[in-house]
């Protein structure tokens, strides 16, 4: 995966500034937490270690610790804009929420919406909100606290949730006498539904012409990708279908956190068999740079262009 800087400028991601233009559509990446080391074992349950060294000295070790073999993840979403909306992907971790089991999470006070800011980007000015699904760290941002009660970050903004996957944790609440999700689905998702600014949409469901949902299941029951298709460029922003750049290499490896790890790895490379080598921008929400973009066919797996 040698560093080719002529490939990586004419798709048109700029690493240093972590945006990009397609067409008259911009995308930017917003980071929450950068560079968070998790266990392989833990991550990637199914991983060959010897297979998982050889990346380790392919990618090097803010990718791969080749002495500890944690995997490095990034949190970050992405703001889409047209000439129409500005989108907002995937809110992360959020400020103020309560993770005692993740440490990285807890009581955070992070700087987030000062990032989105830099970007140019005020809450006020997003007009859709869209969460690929509904894990605790795609959600976090959808909500702050305000004297005491939890209230959408967003004001002007509709939420788009998928309704398979709001459905599926409906049920999951009802069934369990503890708050799911580390509590996210209690302070990140249903005050947006008591708000009114929720909308439950189909998984195929299109904000305008060239941005529009299509289904990856397997990650969650209802895992989302937005296609973002703008004067013959395309870019994918694909949620968790895959959380680090080794899965690219060998889609067969699902997360732990994958509900159904076939369906997972099925959905990861039915998503990368359809962009690889089309130039599209392969956009995940935990990639470290310079891993997000291109991909192309390797053999039986794939690699990224970089």
């Amino acid at each position: 995966m040698a560093s080719n800087p002529a490939s990586t400028a004419a798709h048109g991601w700029n690493h240093a500034q972590a945006n990009c233009a397609l067409g008259d559509i911009t995308i930017d990446r917003v980071v929450d937490m950068e560079r968070l080391a998790y266990s392989a074992k833990m991550m990637l349950p199914t991983a060959d270690e010897a297979e998982l060294r050889r990346l380790a000295a392919e990618m090097g070790p803010r990718i791969i610790d080749p002495v500890t073999m944690s995997v490095s993840l990034s949190f970050h979403a992405y703001v889409v804009r047209t000439p129409k909306h500005t989108i907002l992907v995937d809110t992360c971790c959020g400020n103020d929420k309560e993770r005692p089991q993740r440490v990285d999470w807890h009581r955070r006070d992070g700087p987030f919406l000062n990032n989105l800011r830099a970007r140019g980007v005020e809450p006020e000015d997003i007009d859709f909100v869209m969460c690929t699904h509904l894990h605790a760290d795609h959600v976090g941002w959808n909500t702050k606290l305000v004297d005491g009660k939890w209230v959408p970050t967003f004001p002007n903004a509709q939420y788009l949730f998928a309704e398979v996957e709001y459905r599926h944790w409906i049920q999951q609440q009802a069934e369990s006498d503890e708050p799911i999700m580390h509590g996210s689905h209690a302070d990140s998702v249903l005050p947006v539904m008591d708000s009114g600014q929720a909308k439950l949409v189909a998984v195929d469901h299109e904000i305008e012409t060239g941005i529009y949902f299509q289904p990856a299941f397997g990650h969650t029951p209802g895992t989302i990708v937005l296609h973002v298709d703008s004067q013959d460029a395309q870019a994918v922003l694909c949620g968790d279908v895959m959380h680090h750049p080794a899965q690219v290499v060998h889609p067969e490896w699902s997360s732990a956190f994958c509900a159904d790890p076939i369906q997972s790895a099925k959905s990861r490379r039915e998503l990368l068999e359809r962009v690889a080598g089309t130039g599209t921008l392969v956009l995940p929400a935990h990639f470290l740079a310079p891993y997000y973009g291109p991909v192309e066919r390797d053999g039986d797996g794939f690699r990224t262009v970089i």
